[in-house]
């Protein structure tokens, strides 16, 4: 801002330099002329007014173009100028009419018709484009394409204009070192010359202008295509996380963008594992490098810092260690922690040459990346955690009736058959009145890992109410499911062994998908062989026999 300012100040004072060059410019031009005016009574008579009618109108088409230029840099579509641009445009707009119309009229009263006629017809070409510009000073939008051709035209008019004044310069010019003395012709000389360095100064001054225009419009060019090329990366970027499903895919996505986005850096991610003691690689932007040897989140100084580290040397003084010494030699590096729901959990390391760290856009695009990135996985956690609870029995893990019989939905969609077990903890209330509510869960809690450890990895068991248990065995006959059974019960003894829990027993009754139709009427039946078992004196697996004969399968531990 600062230096746009100070540009605008040095041009401004080259104008009123150039204004007061071509004020002095003048009077010199009259005093050799007026001694000349015995000899020049033509020149004394109409060379001197057309002279000054033609510095007057060239002063005001310059104040035009700089007031013009100035409102275009400014343009912003779709936003009209406020009243004062509007007016001080008009005012100049009729000030320069004026003008040119006076010079046609003297130029035809010398003599100069061509030159008057020219003039004319410029300053109608000039008006017309104006007029198509006008509709942007009311605040109408235009394409750009359709804003840059009316721009073009504009600047092409103005230039006819001036260029026409230049030659009718020239032409008066010529006209007036055609005296009859020699003093004049002198006197003449002298102020031709002046002129044409006040033309230069002029000349000088507006090209100086049109070269810091043209510059800082390159800048806002640029600028422009540099920040649509960020906005498109980060929409393509939004796109492809939406569509993620894992945090896997998440970092495969962000390590494409990665790739795409800061190319000239090697770039990895550090993840905490669940214990939140170690990192694990979480991925690359494809660049094969040794990567960053710290071990743990509490050694990561940007973990441990909380925000962005920059590093342009690792062999500085206040480098990181674990930049120090590498076996790829020294490098740059910046180091960007990852947050997850607000706790930092990783780290974004990207490496550079020696010498030169990433650059600000390239720190912008990992930040941006990494955020993004990190809002996903918490998003896709969050959205696991809701599913798990509202699948899960909340106090075993298993699955709760809901989810089993969902399971066995599909199941009987795919025409697959199973095998149920209903089971039940033996004297489980017993167990809570001696040992304690604390104690019962414990029990539970302990059936539940040993069936996860038992069954099969297609099983799948359930939380069916209290201390008891319901599990289903796809593609299962009733005697492997017994065996599967007797294996649980077994197991189970073992891990009481160790007496860290009071001791307990399971009973289960077993039926086939075979024996009836609906699942609800599977399960009574495995119940009623649960009833059975229990009468019979539990801990013990018993198969449904729907002939009506019950047939224990097991003995006793």
């Amino acid at each position: 801002m600062e230096t746009t300012v100070s540009a605008r100040r040095r041009i401004l004072g080259w104008g009123a330099l150039a204004t007061i060059a071509i004020a002095l410019s003048a009077l010199v031009i009259v005093n050799p002329l007026d001694a000349a005016r015995g000899d020049l009574g033509r020149i004394a008579t109409d060379g001197v007014p057309l002279q000054a009618h033609l510095v007057a109108l060239r002063t005001t088409v310059v104040d035009s173009q700089f007031f013009i230029e100035a409102r275009l840099d400014a343009l912003t579509p779709g936003v009209p100028y406020g009243p004062t641009d509007v007016v001080a445009g008009a005012r100049l707009l009729t000030t320069q009419k004026a003008q040119a119309a006076t010079m046609s009229g003297d130029l035809r009263r010398v003599g100069f018709v061509t030159d008057a006629h020219d003039l004319d017809v410029a300053m109608r070409a000039f008006t017309s484009e104006l007029n198509e510009l006008s509709p942007l000073a009311g605040g109408n939008s235009v394409a750009p394409a359709a804003l840059r051709a009316l721009i073009a035209a504009e600047r092409s008019a103005i230039q006819r204009v001036w260029a026409l004044t230049t030659q009718i310069g020239r032409h008066l010019s010529q006209a007036l070192t055609a005296s009859e003395t020699q003093q004049a012709t002198d006197h003449i000389a002298l102020a031709y010359w002046i002129l044409l360095t006040v033309v230069a100064i002029a000349m000088v001054v507006a090209f100086t202008a049109a070269l810091v225009a043209s510059r800082r419009a390159g800048h806002r060019e640029r600028e422009q295509r540099r920040v649509g090329v960020r906005h498109a990366y980060e929409a393509r970027m939004q796109e492809a996380l939406e569509m993620t499903k894992t945090e896997a895919d998440v970092y495969t996505i962000v390590g494409e963008a990665l790739r795409e986005s800061v190319p000239h850096l090697k770039v990895e991610t550090l993840i905490a594992d669940s214990s939140r003691a170690h990192f694990r690689r979480a991925l690359t932007n494809g660049e094969e490098f040794e990567g960053c040897a710290v071990g743990s989140p509490l050694d990561c100084p940007a973990a441990t810092a909380g925000h962005s580290l920059l590093f342009p040397s690792s062999g500085a003084l206040n480098a990181c260690p674990y930049l120090k010494n590498r076996p790829s030699g020294a490098c740059s590096a910046a180091c960007l922690p990852v947050s997850i729901a607000g706790r930092t959990v990783g780290v974004t390391h990207a490496v550079g040459p020696d010498g030169r760290p990433p650059s600000e856009a390239e720190i912008a695009a990992l930040n941006f990346t990494s955020r993004r990135a990190s809002e996903r996985v918490a998003m896709i956690r969050a959205f696991a955690t809701s599913q798990t609870q509202a699948q899960t029995d909340p106090l075993t893990g298993l699955l709760n009736r809901r989810s089993l019989e969902n399971a066995v939905r599909d199941l009987r969609n795919d025409g697959a058959s199973y095998a149920v077990a209903y089971g039940d903890l033996d004297h489980f209330k017993d167990l809570n009145d001696t040992f304690g509510h604390e104690a019962g869960d414990q029990a539970l809690r302990l059936f539940a890992r040993v069936l996860g450890e038992s069954l099969r990895p297609d099983d799948f068991a359930a939380r069916y109410g209290g201390e008891e248990f319901l599990i289903v065995l796809p593609g299962c006959s009733t005697a492997v499911a017994a065996s599967v059974l007797e294996r649980v019960r077994e197991s189970l003894a073992l891990t009481l062994s160790s007496g860290r829990t009071p001791p307990f027993t399971v009973t289960f009754g077993v039926a086939s998908s075979a024996y009836a139709a609906e699942f609800d009427t599977i399960v009574a039946i495995a119940d009623g062989a649960l009833l059975d078992a229990k009468s019979a004196g539990r801990n013990r697996v018993l198969i449904a026999d729907i002939s009506g004969e019950r047939q224990r399968v097991d003995r006793f531990v």
